[in-house]
């Protein structure tokens, strides 16, 4: 069972770079490093870490994390262009060859990219993405229980794209009963929601 559930915003402004040069979700990109920043720590001692995200069908795997299905270049993220992370080009990049078994969706690439930004090196440590469908009605909702096996095989679960009826019911199970503590930032900006929340929640 993991040891916490972090939730963090979905939306592609939390990345450095994705609103090209303007600043943008910055308390809000404050606490979502300061959430991630101990489990990136564990992650490079050993800790398994996983994503859980909404996507156009249940998959799972490592999985590159880009911003391209929201209309942001690659090469416009300082995190997706740089080799030090190991997801650019570049000696050091070629020098650590990642099998990726596909491409995050946009929630599994925004957590991922968080992590990152957390300072978690994605291609030394390996993510386990989870995506399931946005909804969970109807047949869509199979695909929940092998969610939850792979989930709680992890020591954090890094969870965007809520609310989603399919995160949603996943986390529901996940960590049920847990305590939450959670984190509400103002930003402000032209059409931004005008607050962002992050939570940690973990076992009673």
């Amino acid at each position: 069972m993991p040891a916490a559930v972090v939730v963090i915003p979905a939306t592609p402004l939390l990345v450095p770079g994705a609103a090209g040069g303007a600043e943008v979700l910055g308390g809000t990109r404050t606490a979502v490093r300061a959430a991630l920043a101990p489990w990136a720590g564990a992650a490079g001692r050993g800790r398994g870490v996983a994503v859980l995200a909404a996507g156009c069908r249940a998959r799972a795997g490592r999985l590159r994390p880009s911003l391209a299905g929201a209309g942001v270049a690659d090469a416009r993220v300082p995190l997706l262009a740089s080799p030090a992370t190991g997801l650019g080009a570049g000696e050091r990049a070629g020098e650590r060859d990642v099998a990726w078994d596909g491409v995050a969706g946009t929630g599994a690439s925004v957590a991922l990219l968080a992590l990152a930004d957390a300072g978690l090196d994605l291609a030394a440590h390996p993510v386990d993405v989870v995506e399931v469908p946005a909804d969970a009605a109807g047949p869509q909702r199979a695909a929940l229980p092998a969610a939850l096996d792979r989930l709680g095989a992890a020591d954090v679960v890094v969870a965007a794209d809520l609310p989603a009826p399919g995160v949603d019911a996943v986390l529901e199970e996940l960590a049920r009963g847990w305590r939450c503590e959670e984190v509400v930032v103002t930003e402000t900006g032209d059409h931004l929601p005008g607050r962002y929340r992050v939570q940690v929640r973990r076992p009673r």
